[in-house]
């Protein structure tokens, strides 16, 4: 997706997705489904010629579900990549890697986060002057969790909705010009809350009563309200050691150099978020990550990770981790609830206007979280992928034109847009990844799939096409429901 960065117009402009491209080595088949075709057809000619005809029938079963599972799709993903993802989740079925039962009488790492699997290796580091961030030192990455506000889209007006989003895309086409930030993760996580909790809140802010007729109306419009729900907006900036590895020699010696690096990533991005007309409410410390990673695995436990008075020392010791995780092939289940994440697997495919998300985000009255993962993309990879997805649409023009077959709508509009593409990027705009996750929560199977169909719903009326992502909920759930800025495709 490009970004541009020089457009000054207040005009707000409806605008079109790239489609998701699947190209191959030949007419659009990946390696391993060419693989599978030639063992069909490789297999179909020696048995014909070993044993003629009776020998191709008889072996007719095998070299045909080669060719056909090299060849078949569903949902426009390869039947091969369906069965890897069945493979490797029965294969950790097997060796009871789909389930985590937290051992309190074992000794912890101190600043290491009791979470299951890969997870375990986060370490929690605090900075020099409060805030905290992880260190996933296998992965090479640091990651800084950043509390946001800003005032809803949909209020602004048009010139006001056309400046944040042209603010926004020159905060994306910024990351580009930042070879050490490797990601970021902006997540809204909606959370319901019961009328109850805004008499609470009413009653707690207002010191004096009055017996006026607004305040009664006040207190009346308070009575009759039902649940509301709370919106928190967290950013995860995730910073490539690897890459910043000279920039950190140079700030100090192993965490100090780390902490100053990404500091100085922090405040560049907050002053990029200030021109978008988001604050930066704060950078979150050690116990706002543990409320947000504890709240996700356990809904139940803490309402809402954001704008929480602050809880008393006994309460921080519990551990941020689940006690229990159990995953399945379409959900996964933790302490007090179970998860279903989407993928945003098609964005709009016709023109859309700014805020067309709002549909997913401000859906029913459940819980769920909304993330997207942003990855800058370098001029020089942009313009190799780009010449690549021009020699892989050349390839298929000169074998349709052979076979005398004339090229489809939907392969012309791909040229279409990568010739696009190709112009804009010369023109000095960014490119970016983007990749988004839906995940939805509730206390019961039944609330689940009840509040899945809402979703659905939801997402037809944002024009985008979710896919559950089956046999993979575990790491759908880290990147749609944890603060980590991770993200599986």
């Amino acid at each position: 997706m490009v970004i541009p960065v020089s457009e000054n117009s207040r005009t707000l402009e409806a605008v079109k997705f790239p489609r998701y491209e699947r190209r191959g080595l030949f007419m659009g088949l990946k390696w391993y489904q060419l693989l599978l075709l030639a063992s069909g057809v490789l297999v179909a000619s020696t048995a014909s010629a070993v044993r003629g005809p009776a020998g191709l029938f008889a072996s007719g079963p095998v070299w045909l579900a080669l060719i056909l599972l090299g060849l078949l799709q569903y949902s426009r993903i390869p039947y091969p990549v369906w069965a890897s993802h069945a493979v490797v989740f029965f294969v950790r079925m097997a060796v009871k890697q789909t389930r985590f039962l937290a051992r309190p009488e074992q000794a912890a790492l101190a600043g290491r986060l009791a979470l299951p699997g890969g997870l375990g290796n986060l370490e929690l580091r605090r900075t020099s002057r409060g805030e905290s961030f992880l260190v996933d030192t296998r992965g090479r990455e640091a990651i800084a969790v950043l509390r946001c506000s800003t005032r809803s889209f949909a209020l602004l007006d048009t010139d006001d909705k056309a400046w944040a989003v042209q603010a926004w895309s020159r905060v994306q086409a910024g990351l580009a010009q930042r070879s050490s930030v490797a990601r970021i993760a902006v997540q809204d996580y909606t959370v319901p809350y019961p009328s109850s909790a805004l008499r609470d809140f009413y009653e707690h802010a207002i010191l004096q009563r009055t017996e006026s007729w607004g305040q009664r109306a006040y207190e009346d419009l308070i009575a009759a309200a039902g649940s509301t729900m709370s919106h928190d907006v967290l950013l995860a900036l995730v910073v490539d050691t690897a890459k910043a590895r000279r920039r950190i020699r140079e700030a100090g010696v192993g965490l100090i150099g780390v902490e100053r690096v990404l500091r100085l990533e922090v405040e560049a991005m907050t002053t990029a978020l200030g021109t978008h007309s988001v604050r930066v409410e704060e950078w979150l410390p050690e116990e706002g990550i543990l409320d947000v990673v504890r709240g996700a695995f356990d809904p139940a436990a803490i309402p809402a990770p954001a704008r929480q008075p602050a809880l008393p020392a006994d309460a921080l010791s519990l551990p941020a981790g689940p006690m229990a995780v159990e995953e399945h092939w379409s959900y996964v289940r933790t302490d007090s609830g179970f998860h279903q994440t989407f993928w945003v697997a098609e964005w709009p495919r016709q023109k859309v206007f700014p805020g067309f998300l709002h549909p997913l985000i401000y859906v029913g009255g459940f819980r769920h979280t909304v993330t997207e993962v942003i990855r800058a993309v370098p001029t020089t990879e942009a313009l190799r992928d780009i010449r690549s997805a021009q020699e892989a649409h050349e390839t298929r023009r000169r074998i349709n034109t052979r076979f005398d077959r004339p090229l489809t709508r939907e392969q012309k509009a791909e040229e279409d847009e990568v010739a696009q593409r190709e112009e804009e990027i010369v023109a000095g705009h960014g490119d970016v990844r983007p990749a988004a996750y839906v995940t939805i929560t509730a206390a019961t199977l039944e609330d689940l799939a009840r509040h899945r169909q809402e979703l659905e719903s939801a997402a037809a009326g944002a024009f985008v096409e979710l896919r559950l992502l089956a046999g993979q909920q575990w790491a759908a759930f880290v990147a749609g429901a944890l603060p980590l800025g991770r993200g599986l495709r």
